[in-house]
């Protein structure tokens, strides 16, 4: 009966320390996305003639506003994952592991939610690289005429 206790408490320990290593894995993945939004926002400022002409003006502050919002998810988000780490830290230190029952739902509803982030952002990432894409082709081929 203690051997079959044990085992059951070491299996528990175990999870917690997975749950622990993938909350480590979103912290870091969340903060190179954190440098690429600022890349992103960088990018969109150096092309900021291009994107307020009247055909470009709407969908670019649309994009904006989406890059916001995904900023302000992904603080939250952070937030969410230390604040979950700090408990699965805790939940591991306490041997007894009482009142530890919503830990994996817990950790499941932070991957949807990270889930969801991480494709929110690609979505906004995708649609900047094709919107300065456009741009960079045009001005391109306006040299080019220019040239000739």
């Amino acid at each position: 009966m203690l051997s079959a206790e044990v085992t059951k408490k070491e299996k528990i320990k175990k999870k917690l320390f997975k749950y622990h290593d993938q909350s480590v894995v979103w912290l870091s993945d969340l903060e190179f996305m954190k440098g690429e939004q600022i890349f992103l926002e960088h990018l969109l400022s150096s092309h900021f003639l291009d994107l307020s002409t009247a055909k470009l003006y709407d969908p670019t502050r649309k994009l904006i506003k989406k890059l916001i919002d995904v900023k302000q998810m992904g603080n939250q988000l952070f937030d969410t994952i230390q604040l979950h780490d700090k408990h699965v830290s805790i939940w591991i230190e306490n041997s007894k592991f009482e009142g530890k029952k919503g830990y994996k739902k817990e950790h499941k509803q932070i991957q949807k939610d990270f889930e969801t982030y991480v494709l929110n952002f690609k979505y906004v990432k995708k649609k900047i690289f094709i919107m300065i894409k456009e741009i960079m082709k045009n001005k391109n081929q306006k040299l080019l005429i220019k040239k000739q």
